[in-house]
């Protein structure tokens, strides 16, 4: 297990290193020559990129404000439209008072069923014109999404083929499908009340128009709810993260952030931050790597939003890997500077919450003076549907080195049983005196040994997991015993209630006003 898990790692690794190899070459490259002709042979490629992004991003501040979020206009409107259905059906038999005296006059004598029926209708087109926003916005980010590819594989980066490019490209286009039967539905609801109209409230067939309208209109918004479509844009840098899932991941962490938050960037992302990283390479202090200045930023820019250190402290704990000027120009980079540091920050934490825990947890073991022996402590999701991940720190506080077992085994998971063999190196106490509190939390993070397990349910209901700390002997050391739930969070589980509601209804707006048909044949 352990040698497939360090493949899988040296794998991902030099697939990284390839691709920062590709970027790192000089200007006399035979990479950037070829860069150089495509875009004197295509002046125009980036002046379309340009205008596609520009329209992206209008799109994205529309889609922000008024559909995917804030008002969230695609939810509320066919909603809206099915009140205003049961309203209409009300008063199909008769006419209010307060109506026909003065309100019917001045919408040219029309019926309050046929009114409200017209003010659904008028909603709908509505609805579907934002559905038509997004299929635009999401044409532009696919567009802009393959263009950018072929540039990267055009450097001689073998981008396509890097890990969770086909999965991401799947999610995208999986989003692009979800959004086509919902708006195909929306305007068969549509054509259905726009042909109902068309004829008096009183005709024959205008309720069943009115039902199959209807059965598309939920079945629509259905689709919507229950099809958890992520949103993504180019237009930040972090854009694609939400579309994208690894499909890969190091199981033995050697630079603990470095690792988890590279495993939940995206390709695209991630050939950016690779280039953008390997230019500080000449501005680096003695001893200093590109992996050592990764691994320092994000553990500061982590501590420094957790309120651990100010900001007197984050600038000179990063003084002590780089210049000052190098200090300035990464964090305040208008793509990949801070912000974006914090957001990839923020996504793994979401994605992978237990090993932030984890890391809290160590710092608070820091600050205890009576520490000695080896530390140990696991944690995973308390609450999972999909895949859960179990991280293990182990620090070893004795004054030689330790062989270890760390052995997984769960009735409730696959793998039902995993074992990683560890050689962790004792810590140099002394070494660590007088030094501040964000150095002794990244040394030990460091000298840690920090494993990285992915388990899927195979059950839902309770889950237990076992993780034992073993001596190369087999002899016990330490123990845990996680407990968690396998099923849906409290909103997952609304939603997918409410798209089910509305499916229910959509099949008895179908449905009924075919029953006195079949009852007639059935001489009922």
């Amino acid at each position: 297990m352990r040698d497939d898990a360090e493949r899988k790692l040296l794998e991902v690794e030099s697939e990284m290193e390839s691709m920062l190899a590709a970027l790192e070459e000089g200007p006399e490259s035979e990479i950037e020559a070829h860069l150089m002709d495509s875009s004197n042979k295509e002046p125009s490629e980036s002046n379309y990129k340009r205008s596609l992004k520009a329209r992206e991003s209008v799109l994205t501040g529309v889609d922000d404000l008024l559909i995917s979020g804030g008002a969230r206009l695609i939810l509320l409107l066919p909603i809206i439209v099915v009140v205003l259905f049961g309203f209409a059906q009300s008063f199909r038999d008769s006419e209010p008072e307060w109506w026909t005296g003065s309100v019917s006059g001045l919408l040219l004598d029309l019926s309050i069923s046929k009114a409200i029926y017209l003010l659904a209708l008028v909603i709908m087109v509505a609805d579907l014109v934002l559905l038509f926003v997004l299929h635009y916005l999401m044409w532009l980010t696919r567009r802009i999404f393959k263009l950018e590819s072929d540039e990267i594989t055009r450097s001689g980066v073998t981008f396509r083929s890097a890990h969770g490019y086909t999965e991401m490209k799947a999610v995208i286009d999986g989003s692009t499908s979800q959004l086509n039967l919902t708006t195909s539905l929306m305007i068969i609801a549509t054509l259905f009340l726009s042909l109902a109209l068309n004829f008096s409230t009183d005709t024959q067939g205008v309720p069943v128009l009115i039902a199959l309208s209807t059965g598309a209109l939920l079945s629509g918004h259905s689709v919507y709810m229950v099809s958890d479509r992520p949103r993504f844009n180019t237009v930040n840098p972090w854009g694609l993260l939400d579309a994208f899932s690894p499909p890969i991941h190091p199981a033995l962490l050697n630079k603990p952030f470095t690792d988890v938050i590279r495993a939940h960037v995206d390709p695209l992302l991630a050939v950016r931050v690779s280039k953008y990283v390997s230019s500080f390479n000449s501005n680096l202090r003695k001893g200093i790597s590109l992996s050592d200045l990764q691994e320092y930023i994000l553990q500061m820019l982590h501590m420094l939003r957790s309120g651990i250190i100010d900001e007197d402290e984050f600038q000179d704990a990063l003084e002590s890997v780089v210049d000052a000027k190098t200090i300035d120009q990464i964090i305040n980079h208008p793509d990949l500077g801070e912000e974006t540091l914090e957001r990839l920050l923020s996504h793994a934490r979401s994605r992978c919450a237990p090993f932030f825990r984890l890391n809290d947890r160590l710092r608070m073991h820091i600050n205890n003076t009576s520490n000695s022996g080896i530390w140990f402590d696991v944690d995973m999701e308390n609450l999972t549907l999909g895949q859960a991940n179990l991280f293990a720190f182990v620090l070893n506080q004795t004054e030689q080195s330790q062989d270890l077992i760390i052995r997984v085994q769960t009735p409730d998971f696959r793998p039902n049983e995993c074992v990683y063999r560890l050689r962790v190196e004792p810590q140099d106490v002394s070494n660590l005196e007088g030094m501040p509190l964000y150095q002794k939390i990244s040394e030990s993070m460091l000298e840690s040994g920090i494993i990285w397990q992915t388990l899927i349910p195979s059950s839902m209901g309770d889950a237990t997991v076992t993780v034992r700390l073993e001596d190369s002997a087999g002899n016990l050391i330490s123990g845990k015993v996680l407990t968690a739930q396998v099923r849906s969070d409290l909103f997952t589980r609304l939603r997918m209630t409410t798209g089910a509601v509305f499916m229910i209804g959509a099949a008895l707006a179908i449905v009924s006003p075919m029953l006195p048909f079949v009852a007639n044949l059935l001489g009922l």
